[in-house]
């Protein structure tokens, strides 16, 4: 006598189906021991039951798909402000602090030649 495993593996396969869809359909309907009695459960499964679970499996793909995309979009933008900063932003304000930094140096020499 096989096991209920093998039996599931063997219908899965057979069947195109998922083993933990085997087991499902097997679980709704009863228990089993011969071959034709898990065919006859996925034959019940098959309906209704079956059309809900790809619907279900059908959406969770499509929001990991929404989630996946909008995760690259947002890390997109914060390569793209790093980016701005790092290239853009930061040396400006370098040059302007450096412009600055010689501006005081100047008016505090101007300071010190006008007080002696």
């Amino acid at each position: 006598m096989v096991s209920k495993q093998q039996l599931f593996k063997e219908v899965s396969n057979e069947l195109g189906w998922t083993q933990a869809d085997v087991q499902r359909a097997v679980g709704e309907y009863g228990d089993v021991s011969t071959k034709e009695e898990v065919y006859a459960c996925c034959m019940r499964y098959a309906g209704p039951e079956l059309k809900k679970r790809n619907y279900e499996r059908a959406a969770q793909k499509r929001i990991n798909t929404q989630s996946k995309e909008t995760i690259n979009n947002l890390v997109d933008q914060l390569t793209s402000i790093t980016f701005f900063y790092q290239n853009q932003l930061v040396p400006t304000l370098r040059a302007t602090i450096a412009e600055q930094a010689g501006n005081i140096k100047e008016l505090l020499r101007g300071r010190k030649s006008g007080s002696e």
